[in-house]
């Protein structure tokens, strides 16, 4: 007995010290991976020939106010050089752990716990107010483990009538499922996804959901045919991280082994379960049958950028979930990746007449890690 004591205790021990060093278990793009096909890394347009600049930051929601969030400064700095022709886009995971807060039954004020969750939102919503560049904000799961979605929707509201800001939260329909939304901005029209009310769907949800989707891209093509479109949503169609499979760090590895072990629901938010590639099937099913189309999503907290086979999705593929430095994880890349990186940062997307710029940022410089023209 003293023996198998002394074994688990030694065991346990171990198991502690690789938790606390957190070896790699594989490689991860921790300096930035860069693999051009027919991308070009021409000159970057000139600030008067940009239609519409994008910003695309994601998972957000554990940021600080003050001081405040690194890369959320930058995207407000970023934002405000053309805040007229700037819009921000939060991509999901706006509140961690559990989405806005409720109060119970009789409870007048906030508790200490439930205004820190709300400080990570107004840390982005910051942005907008000191940018003034207009800023939309859609759902993630996180946000989902609230009571709906709806509170978080009314704080946003709330905000943008105080602050007199730009700041949307979307899809959304008062009493109505959140199914695709869209707006119409100079060269470029964005499409507003709730991936977890999607994922989460029955049958019949899913495919409310793929007709609404590919009802606003019928519109846009109609009535701005040479608008690049701009799928926005929380969940990434493909990925080279942890909820594509791939793990880097043991720390990572034990806590998802364990979580999957104990809820195993939670596997439904990876690629590769079955439910989710219906989602994936589904959207590429829409943006096969047009050209000029990039999906951008968060949920993995990296950056990547994926130019997939030809016809059998979007242009590219676009993953910005790095917003914070404690929730970046490990990333590898596919034979299509032509960007990867594990840094807190964001991207940027330049829509001019001749083109789109692409520019990826980390919070280590002011300077774009990676820039060049996308091929569309």
């Amino acid at each position: 007995m003293r023996k198998f004591f002394w074994s688990v205790l030694v065991f346990l021990a171990i198991l502690g010290g690789l938790f606390y060093i957190d070896p790699q278990i594989k490689p991860s793009h921790t300096e930035p991976y860069l693999s051009l096909g027919a991308e070009s890394q021409a000159p970057a347009p000139a600030a008067d020939t940009v239609l519409q600049r994008v910003l695309l930051f994601g998972d957000a929601g554990h940021s600080a106010t003050d001081p405040w969030q690194p890369s959320l400064a930058q995207v407000a700095a970023r934002a405000s050089l053309l805040p007229d022709r700037t819009v921000v886009v939060a991509l999901g995971d706006n509140i961690y752990m559990t989405g806005y807060p409720q109060k119970e039954a009789g409870q007048q004020e906030w508790t200490e716990d439930q205004k820190e969750s709300i400080s990570f939102l107004e840390a982005q919503l910051k942005v907008a107010d000191v940018s003034g560049a207009s800023l939309y904000l859609v759902p993630g799961n996180h946000d989902w483990l609230a009571t709906e979605v709806e509170s978080q929707a009314l704080h946003i509201q709330q905000y943008a009538r105080e602050h007199q800001a730009n700041v949307f939260f979307e899809p959304r329909e008062i009493n109505q499922p959140p199914l695709p939304e869209s707006a119409d901005f100079a060269g470029a029209s964005i499409v507003f996804v709730d991936s977890e009310w999607w994922l989460a769907g029955d049958d019949q949800r899913k495919a409310e959901a793929e007709a609404a989707m590919a009802k606003e891209f019928s519109r846009i093509r109609r009535t701005h045919p040479d608008n690049l479109v701009i799928v926005v949503q929380h969940h990434p169609l493909v990925t080279e991280g942890p909820h594509g499979g791939y793990l880097s760090d043991f720390r990572y590895w034990l806590i998802m082994n364990i979580l999957y072990q104990i809820f195993p629901e939670a596997a439904a938010e990876d690629t590769p379960h079955a439910n989710y590639q219906k989602m994936v099937r589904a959207q590429n099913r829409v943006m096969a049958g047009y050209d000029r189309v990039i999906h951008a999503a968060g949920h993995e907290h990296s950056l990547q950028l994926i130019q997939p086979t030809a016809d059998a999705s979007a242009s590219y593929l676009l993953v910005s979930g790095a917003a914070n430095s404690n929730k970046v994880s490990g990333v590898w890349h596919n034979d299509n990746t032509r960007f990867a990186h594990s840094k807190e940062g964001f991207m940027e997307l330049d829509i001019t007449a001749s083109g789109v710029y692409f520019r990826a940022f980390s919070i280590d410089s002011e300077t774009p890690t990676a820039e060049f023209w996308l091929t569309l």
